[in-house]
């Protein structure tokens, strides 16, 4: 029991520190209505991209603007919405930077899901999305990176459960770079106007 209460305590100040250097930073940073992290020092698109022999990713993240957000099969409504919506952003942008447009939907169900069933869920509301279902060791190496929280809920007598999951989108530029955290509720016009101020805006930060 003690063991349990000092895991919790330890996860509730890490999403309260994250949660708090949020805050500040967004303060610094109104040129969005997103939470511009720009120059965040985690949520590193290497540990998705090729390894050695194994590839993670069907699509090429060079160049490209990448949507990615955490979630899994079963989930009963972010998940679903939050793709129609990343459709609707996609369809409304720019020619120009909807060619870049990538969405990246990562599971953090490794017991449920797999990465056959993952690609062809994501596919259907888009051929170019793609997605990725890690296993264990490997989701808690992004959970780590990503500043992840996730809680898998009880089982049903049938063996079903939900997972409690971080429903942020992070938005990176054509250089791999984190610039935004999008939340859940931001509107389509709202999430459209951030990227094409970001895509625009390449000398901000240095970035470029």
């Amino acid at each position: 029991m003690r063991f349990l209460r000092n895991i919790l305590l330890i996860s509730f100040f890490l999403v309260a520190g994250f949660y708090f250097y949020i805050l500040i930073f967004h303060k610094q940073q109104k040129d969005y209505q997103s939470i511009n992290v720009t120059g965040a020092n985690w949520g590193d698109l290497s540990l998705l991209t090729e390894k050695k022999d194994q590839k993670y990713l069907d699509v090429d993240l060079e160049g490209k603007i990448v949507a990615l957000f955490f979630g899994y099969l079963a989930c009963p409504d972010f998940c679903p919405n939050h793709l129609s919506k990343m459709v609707l952003v996609k369809e409304r942008l720019p020619k120009k930077i909807r060619e870049k447009f990538a969405v990246l939907f990562i599971s953090v169900d490794p017991e449920r899901d797999t990465n056959e069933n993952l690609k062809k869920f994501v596919r259907s509301f888009d051929s170019t999305f793609d997605g990725f279902a890690p296993n264990e060791k490997h989701l808690y190496l992004l959970k780590n990176e990503f500043k992840l929280v996730v809680s898998k809920g009880p089982k049903t007598e049938y063996g079903n459960y939900l997972v409690d999951h971080y429903t942020y989108t992070y938005l990176y530029d054509e250089n791999e770079n984190l610039r935004l955290l999008i939340p859940f509720d931001m509107s389509i016009e709202a999430i459209i106007k951030d990227v094409k101020r970001m895509v625009n805006n390449k000398l901000e930060q240095g970035l470029e």
